[in-house]
């Protein structure tokens, strides 16, 4: 597989961790890469490791670590193409059944790291490797149109879509957010929405309202619906803060707002549980 220049593929990219044999995110068999580092510092986030922009070290059952280390886009891709036997296989049903397997960025926010990733996606882009991206899409924009020239897949989070509520909660731009989805629409772009679902944040009935008004507006692939989760609670105690404890949304809950996307937006939609 031809790598591209040196200086290129030299660039330092910030991660936590490579996933092998990734099951949840995307389509077939993943290696997913975990980046760090995002803006909009959901109050329910289960990786708090992936938050800050840099190396943090951490104690966890009395054992330090850091979470974070740099890696050069040449040892990336030579890690990732070490699955590249489980990428090739491809289901044999329609949609995302039908794709193969792959590379999935996660983090954190991965795109915030587009420019110095671009020498990854190009190599395994022209070494036919299905790559998603898994995004808040607060991002700027030029960071996203970098992405769009490689990434096949677009898995996008629908978090709060009232602007003041979005701005006091998550510190994102609200207005990019919609401009960004936009972009990925009018380019035609695969997406699948997926949609956390927090009790006191993004359960509301006036929330749920606007979701399904936006799924309806541009009709994805997909809706994952996703229920919150408490996963992450021994990461916010390692790095010495206090975890935030969720309220609980029934299953119940879950399959009527399934229905309700359904019904209103005539879009597959998956509730699922972590």
């Amino acid at each position: 597989m031809p790598l591209n220049k040196k200086d290129d593929m030299d660039e330092q990219i910030l991660i936590t961790n490579i996933q092998r044999f990734s099951l949840h995110d995307g389509p077939g068999i993943r290696t997913t890469v975990f980046c760090k580092g995002c803006g909009v510092r959901c109050p329910w986030c289960a990786n708090p490791e992936n938050l800050e922009p840099r190396p943090e070290d951490y104690v966890k059952d009395g054992v330090p670590g850091t979470y974070g280390r740099y890696i050069s886009c040449e040892e990336l891709v030579r890690e990732v193409m070490k699955d590249e036997l489980f990428y090739r296989q491809r289901g044999s049903g329609e949609g995302l059944d039908g794709l193969p397997g792959g590379v999935t960025y996660s983090g954190g926010e991965p795109l915030l790291q587009a420019d110095r990733l671009e020498p990854v996606f190009r190599a395994l882009k022209e070494a036919g490797i299905h790559q998603c991206v898994e995004t808040s899409l607060f991002v700027p924009e030029e960071r996203l149109d970098l992405a769009m020239r490689y990434i096949n897949l677009f898995y996008v989070d629908i978090k709060i879509l009232d602007e003041e509520r979005c701005k006091a909660i998550l510190y994102g731009d609200l207005e990019q957010y919609l401009i960004n989805v936009g972009i990925l629409f009018s380019a035609e772009k695969p997406i699948v929405f997926r949609i956390p679902v927090i009790g006191g944040f993004t359960d509301s009935a006036e929330n749920r309202r606007m979701v399904i008004e936006l799924i309806k507006q541009y009709s994805p692939m997909k809706v994952e619906l996703i229920k919150e989760h408490n996963l992450g609670q021994s990461k916010y105690i390692s790095l010495g803060k206090s975890p935030l404890e969720l309220h609980t949304v029934t299953d119940e809950f879950m399959e009527q707002y399934k229905d309700a996307v359904v019904k209103t937006a005539g879009v597959p939609t998956e509730a699922c549980k972590i």
